[in-house]
């Protein structure tokens, strides 16, 4: 049916016009019943031309909408943010469905990975880190580097080649300055009693010590050479000086000792004050200008089982991010599948989630909200008016978001009603105090997140205070420092196992810088009348009354524990300490009973072995 549309245009109070066609409504009315519910009634007409939404509810005689209503727009929930819908945050009190977790299998049984049948002291824990391959490398480097300046006619003291020994010497002297703190590197060795006696120069003079110091080199100096020349270029590495030495301590730290199934990501920074292209000034750190590292720990022992050193761009970049690749690289694919990755807001994405739980291992932390890939729904959200411990979350597939207070988490192996509380006492905006119960998630994370802290405190305790005008000294030494942490921790857990009682930091550290001096240091002269010293004395293995004279020297003999250690010989020997309870040798030129001494006295846990 032709029709002509003649218009009928009408002007509304917002201003707006409506052309409304005659001729087709007709046209409308001529067609199916199902048409006339799109039709606008006068009364409906009115009420949008008020602004008035004309599905409000009406009077009961079906006019207008109700006076009450305020005049303007309303806003009203979209049909896709209902109460079904994804999109929506929900309350606490909605069931949620987190997908099942990856079935932790781990490669190799977490914990130290040690010889069973074999006695650690603290110096074999520790060189550990430190191989003797390692340690003759260093050697090497050094001496090489002492040769080519007195080559260039520098103005230095003599030289004398630095070995194995004058090395572990000079790393116990630097663990000494850990413990011992003086304001200047001289009071060391100041004859002054004042400032700690004559423990440095009776191991090692002033002047070996920082002859080792100016010359330490970590890589060939040849080879600095070469890399200095690719500056600017695609090839240049700037950690080259450094990096022959990491790539050890690395290997090391994920040899000995294998990871539980929780672990933290974490950020430090080391303090220096040098000017070149690694420093950062993080706002939230104790120090304010340094060197970045990025440490992977364990959140049960605070064992650093694996870290980087922040180097500028990388060379392979994903295109997702820093945070995104520090993340991948750390974890490596040789711990297992099934592990849990705790971090904070610097690393924490969705994009980051989703690739670590393709690979078998789950992720925790907390998020900042201009991420990308946080969700952006605003309904049913937590903001200003919402009443104190009010909790929200929103599952998108695998990951959870939750909001609580000013806190915001995403992982991907939490549920949000897990039903572990914790009542804590929270002030009120009207100032009374209520009990609030903080999401099982946000409780999780910062339980685990504490092995981060650990392994901070540790390494606060022994860290070595100097710092240095080359900046892969400064890092060097906070290596030093990561393996001593670590050895104390091989050490704590080895005592937990056996059931002994582990020795503190402090007095591990003392027994560690007994050790790596060796027989330099002589053995410590203790008043007789000190009971500690009459425990230490030699006596028979075997008793008097019970040899005969003809057996008395070999009668009861035992394998000497000194002997068995250091040389791997089978020595008998009737003698024994009376409080170490360990069979020494006691004759004029194998003076066991005092070497022993001598090196494990300090230490009242192996002094007893």
């Amino acid at each position: 049916m032709s029709s002509v549309r003649a218009q009928n245009t009408q002007t509304d109070r917002s201003g707006q016009q409506r052309a409304v066609g005659e001729s087709d409504r007709h046209a409308d009315l001529s067609d199916s019943d199902s048409s006339d519910n799109d039709l606008l009634s006068s009364d409906e007409e009115e009420a949008i031309s008020q602004g008035i939404d004309a599905s409000l509810e009406s009077d009961p005689e079906g006019g207008l909408p109700c006076p009450s209503v305020k005049r303007g727009r309303v806003s009203v929930t979209p049909a896709s943010l209902q109460e079904g819908d994804p999109n929506r945050w929900r309350d606490a009190g909605e069931n949620d469905s987190a997908p099942v977790p990856p079935r932790f299998a781990p490669r190799r049984v977490p914990g130290p990975q040690l010889d069973a049948m074999r006695n650690y002291s603290h110096s074999d824990l520790f060189l550990l880190f430190f191989s003797r391959a390692g340690i003759q490398k260093i050697c090497s480097h050094t001496n090489k580097q002492a040769g080519k300046r007195r080559a260039k006619g520098s103005k230095a003291r003599p030289w004398n080649a630095v070995g194995k020994e004058q090395f572990c010497v000079f790393l116990a002297l630097v663990l000494y300055m850990g413990l011992v703190r003086l304001p200047a590197l001289a009071d060391y060795w100041s004859e002054d009693s004042f400032f700690g006696g004559p423990f440095c120069g009776q191991l090692m003079s002033r002047n070996a010590f920082l002859g080792v110091l100016w010359n330490l080199r970590l890589s060939d100096p040849e080879a600095d050479e070469e890399n200095e020349r690719k500056r600017g270029t695609p090839d240049y590495d700037p950690l080259w000086k450094l990096q022959p030495f990491l790539n050890d301590l690395q290997a090391s730290c994920k040899a000995q000792y294998h990871s539980n199934q929780n672990l933290c990501l974490d950020e430090r920074t080391v303090a220096a004050k040098a000017s070149i292209g690694l420093n950062q000034s993080p706002g939230d750190e104790p120090a304010k200008w340094g060197y970045k590292l990025f440490v992977l720990a364990d959140s049960l022992s605070g064992y650093s089982w694996n870290f980087e050193v922040y180097a500028g761009k990388r060379r392979q970049a994903s295109g997702k991010g820093l945070s995104y690749d520090i993340a991948t690289s750390l974890m490596d694919r040789s711990l297992g599948s099934g592990y849990r990755l705790y971090c904070g807001s610097f690393f924490t994405s969705p994009v980051l989630f989703r690739d670590l739980l393709s690979k078998e291992t789950g992720a925790c932390g907390t998020i900042r909200e201009c991420r990308r890939g946080y969700p952006a729904t605003k309904p049913n959200g937590l903001d200003r008016k919402s009443p104190r411990g009010t909790v929200k979350w929103l599952r998108q597939e695998e990951v959870l978001f939750l909001k609580w207070r000013d806190v915001s988490l995403c992982t991907t192996f939490h549920n949000a009603q897990d039903g572990r509380r914790v009542r804590r006492k929270i002030k009120s905006r009207d100032g009374t105090g209520r009990n609030a119960s903080p999401p099982a998630p946000i409780q999780d994370y910062n339980r685990r997140t504490r092995g981060g802290d650990q392994s901070d405190q540790l390494l606060d305790g022994c860290s070595v205070p100097r710092e240095t005008n080359r900046w892969y000294k400064t890092l060097f030494f906070r290596f030093v420092d990561i393996a001593t942490a670590n050895s104390f921790i091989l050490h704590r857990e080895i005592c937990e196992q056996f059931g002994k009682q582990p020795d503190t930091q402090k007095m591990f550290l003392r027994a560690l810088v007994f050790e790596l001096a060796g027989e330099l240091y002589p053995l410590q002269t203790t008043s007789l009348a000190s009971p500690y010293a009459m425990q230490h004395l030699p006596e028979p293995l075997a008793r008097a009354d019970a040899t005969s004279r003809r057996s008395k020297a070999t009668r009861g003999r035992q394998s000497c524990v000194y002997c068995r250690r250091t040389e791997g010989k089978q020595i008998k020997t009737p003698w024994q300490c009376r409080s170490c309870d360990v069979p020494l040798c006691a004759i004029v030129d194998r003076n066991c009973f005092s070497k022993w001494h001598r090196r494990f006295l300090p230490s009242q846990t192996h002094a007893c072995v």
